[in-house]
């Protein structure tokens, strides 16, 4: 995870694992790549409800 990806999991998880963006968001999406989070639709057709995983949680732990 790079920097940037290690402060969106750390929103999302003090935000009951939630965090809205743009669908097309470059950092968000490697995460749903590599199994690190889960995408939603959201309210719009742009925009997406991304989760934290298990194996995401286990990443971020380690990159501490």
């Amino acid at each position: 995870m790079n920097k940037n990806q290690i402060g969106c999991v750390e929103h999302a998880l003090r935000n009951q694992n939630r965090f809205y963006a743009s669908a097309d968001d470059k950092d968000w999406n490697d995460l749903v790549n590599k199994g690190y989070a889960t995408k939603h639709p959201g309210w719009e057709d742009s925009m997406a409800y991304f989760r934290v995983t298990g194996s995401g949680k286990k990443a971020m732990s380690e990159a501490d």
